[in-house]
């Protein structure tokens, strides 16, 4: 029975419902058995964890990530920085998450796609499960934290210099639709399988209307480096609430976006049209200090990190913090938030993780009552452990 151990006594968030005293039995990679205790046969001989009092949920899956590790990036082109940043987000539950890349001059950027295709090639136990490409091909009007110099003109040409660099691992990409030849990158892009999100763009409603029929599902970072809401020339925004085929990306650290905003949000895409995401830049691990992003310097203070002009530099946010924000902030019931975390994300990028059931590949979260992580599962092994 070596290959089985137990998780007994914790709150079961599954996530479509909770179960109260439960047990997890875990073969290998897979979830074997699950239930109430009572209900629940441990193997002889199966290790046991007592995590009574503590929430059991689905491996958190976040769609972007730029850094962490308290100063790390990915975009740093050595294979150290990425092995520090997924190890940094094992601690805190992300059991799947996209490498996040900004824009570069051309080489550079085909550089950095290499360097992670290697990595998630080389590593198939990494929590790495592809690329985000945020960019190149954004609006320099709304460009937030990215260098303005760095972003590409959209071409079907160089759209293919970075698939093919990639090997098939760019799983998004986040493009501004109303750029001349965005459309015609949004259809090659799909056609290879990679979900095309709205953001960093000054679109119109119509322009995202286009943009959904030839392919795009998906809205990067919410409210953030887009047209504010106008009801007589309606964006982004509005396309995003009222479209079912947009599913919206989230920061919801309470700064990037207000918590009233953000139950607004929760009512009107509600449990199934929200992934909570990070956004972490390398900045992420750090409570005061200086770093960079897009070779920009930026300060972080309060847990906010920011370009010397005050503009929001993605975040230092971590998903355990994020359902503790929908929860607390939001008044989100927890199947929902850690829905939010876990199976939306899994689905937009087609793994089938992010659910807690019999058969399930065994991506498991562990936190106490505050939202403190004390362990994290990944296929069926005890990746992070703190009791």
């Amino acid at each position: 029975m070596s290959n089985f151990f137990a998780l007994v006594g914790g709150s079961i968030v599954t996530p479509f419902r909770v179960i109260k005293k439960g047990a997890i039995v875990i073969e290998s990679n897979l979830i074997y058995e699950m239930g109430k205790v009572e209900d629940v046969r441990i193997p002889d001989g199966c290790k046991v964890y007592d995590v009574s009092g503590s929430m059991i949920t689905p491996g958190f899956v976040d769609l972007l990530v730029h850094g962490g590790a308290g100063g790390r990036g990915f975009s740093d082109e050595n294979e150290e920085s990425i092995r520090l940043i997924s190890e940094y987000f094992i601690k805190y539950g992300s059991t799947s998450m996209l490498a996040s890349l900004h824009a570069k001059p051309h080489d550079r950027l085909i550089a950095d796609i290499k360097l992670l295709a290697d990595y998630i090639e080389k590593n198939p136990d990494t929590n790495i499960r592809g690329i985000h490409l945020e960019g190149p091909y954004l609006n320099p009007v709304l460009k937030g934290a990215m260098n303005e110099s760095y972003l590409w003109k959209p071409t079907v040409e160089s759209w293919y210099d970075m698939w093919e660099a990639s090997r098939g691992h760019i799983k998004l990409m986040t493009i501004a639709p109303e750029l001349p030849g965005a459309i015609d990158v949004i259809r090659e892009a799909t056609r290879c399988g990679v979900v095309i999100s709205i953001g960093h763009s000054m679109a119109t409603y119509e322009d995202c209307e286009h943009a959904i029929d030839n392919g795009a599902a998906h809205v990067t970072h919410m409210f953030n480096a887009m047209r504010p809401f106008e009801h007589r020339k309606p964006g982004i925004i509005l396309a995003a609430l009222l479209r079912d085929e947009l599913k919206i990306e989230l920061i919801a650290d309470t700064y990037h976006v207000h918590p009233a905003t953000m139950e607004m949000l929760y009512r009107f895409k509600k449990a199934n049209g929200i992934i909570l995401i990070t956004d972490s830049i390398r900045a992420g691990g750090m409570h005061e200090g200086e770093t960079e992003f897009s070779d920009q310097k930026v300060i972080v203070k309060n847990e906010m990190a920011l370009l010397e002009d005050g503009t929001l530099a993605g975040s230092t946010l971590t998903l355990n913090k994020a359902i503790r924000n929908m929860v607390e902030e939001v008044g989100a019931k927890l199947t929902d938030a850690v829905r939010m975390a876990s199976l939306n994300g899994a689905k937009v990028i087609g793994i089938k993780r992010g659910i807690l059931q019999a058969g399930k590949v065994a991506d498991i979260v562990v936190m106490d009552k505050n939202y403190n992580v004390q362990m994290t599962i990944i296929n069926g092994k005890v990746r992070y452990e703190n009791f």
